[in-house]
């Protein structure tokens, strides 16, 4: 195997019309130049340069492949050249795995704005609610998570605090009788975002700050959101869903909060990544943005840890400081942002603190 080092002081030899000048360029002495010369044309069984105590000449076919050894070492130059440039501005492709809903409802409807602002960065996304790993190949995974969550193998970076409430249309409520208790909840027909395996279960913070696992037999089973939503609000049964993706219906009257003191812990939104070392700025420029734009359920200073107790025992969980109906009844409904005051929404969100980081 031909060194390309050796290619590159062969070029230099030709340039400086010698081994003694190449010497002198490159900082270096004449016989380690000469040592590395013949090496090269022993390794290509060829003699590339004429030489003498008072002659120095290059052979035709030390010439010809000159040319080739130049055009090597330009491609290189290039290569460098191609990176050092992708770190000074954001260029080039970004791959992220998003949570379906999430890429629906939350960081979709931001692309547009990112890919505006860079316009040579390209996204290639993939809507899934699958398990993502590093050796997927993707630069950033946003998923929503419970926390505290502990994965020392990816870095996060929080974009938002959301949680679920339970609803029911009123059509549904004025039908079935309007629930009291778990209990009761029980007995009527449920919805559940979850696959047909199972298990179905929805996942509470009681009024007593206890966690609760609410096990249930939904009539209605579907792995999307928008499924469960639309078949909630046609009236087929009692459903948990994310106050973002219902929050508008709540706020029309066509779905209603059932037992507003039984709420899921909140859980946050993060974009996951391998190292904060070597980010390219494509990909840090666009964890930046979502991060200034995303737009949570709840603000940081909405939510509290509790100590609590579950079905193993005491447990830590996030919850919310006040009341679930009161938060619906005060939260302004997430709109494409678009239409939003774009700097002041990035003043707000970058002052956020990940409850990650909290005490």
């Amino acid at each position: 195997m031909i060194d390309l080092n050796d290619m590159f002081l062969f070029s230099k030899v030709v340039e400086h019309n010698g081994m003694s000048g190449a010497a002198k360029a490159l900082g270096t002495v004449h016989s380690r130049i000469s040592r590395r010369i013949k090496a090269l044309e022993t390794s290509l069984n060829a003699q590339l340069i004429q030489r003498s105590t008072r002659h120095f000449a290059v052979t035709e076919l030390g010439k010809k492949f000159n040319e080739h050894c130049l055009k090597m070492i330009s491609e290189a130059a290039a290569a460098v050249e191609q990176v050092e440039l992708a770190r000074e501005k954001p260029a080039g492709l970004v791959r992220v795995s998003c949570q379906t809903m999430m890429a629906q409802f939350i960081v979709g409807p931001l692309l547009p704005i990112f890919m505006a602002e860079h316009p040579d960065v390209r996204i290639a996304l993939e809507a899934t609610d699958r398990s993502v790993t590093i050796g997927d190949n993707f630069d950033i995974s946003i998923r929503i998570r419970f926390i505290p969550c502990d994965d020392s193998s990816m870095v996060a970076r929080p974009l938002g605090i959301f949680y679920a409430v339970i609803v029911a249309s009123p059509q549904f409520l004025k039908r079935n009788g309007r629930p009291r208790c778990l209990d009761d909840v029980r007995k009527l027909p449920t919805l559940d975002h979850s696959s047909s395996q199972g298990p179905h279960t929805w996942h509470l913070v009681g009024p007593d700050k206890e966690e609760i696992r609410f096990h249930h037999e939904p009539v209605l089973i579907a792995d999307d959101f928008v499924v469960i939503r639309q078949a909630a609000i046609g009236g087929a049964g009692v459903a948990q869903l994310p106050l973002s993706l219902c929050l508008e219906d709540i706020k029309s009257g066509a779905l209603e909060i059932v037992l507003p003191e039984f709420y899921s812990p909140v859980t946050e939104l993060q974009a996951l990544f391998s190292s904060r070392k070597g980010l390219l700025p494509a990909v840090r420029s666009l964890i930046d943005f979502l991060s200034a734009n995303c737009a949570g359920d709840l603000e940081y200073s909405q939510v509290v840890q509790h100590l609590g107790h579950g079905p193993h025992g005491t447990t830590r969980f996030w919850g919310v400081r006040q009341p679930v109906g009161d938060i619906s009844r005060s939260k302004t409904p997430t709109v494409n942002p678009q239409f939003k005051n774009e700097s002041n929404n990035r003043t707000s969100k970058t002052n956020h603190r990940s409850l990650t980081n909290q005490n």
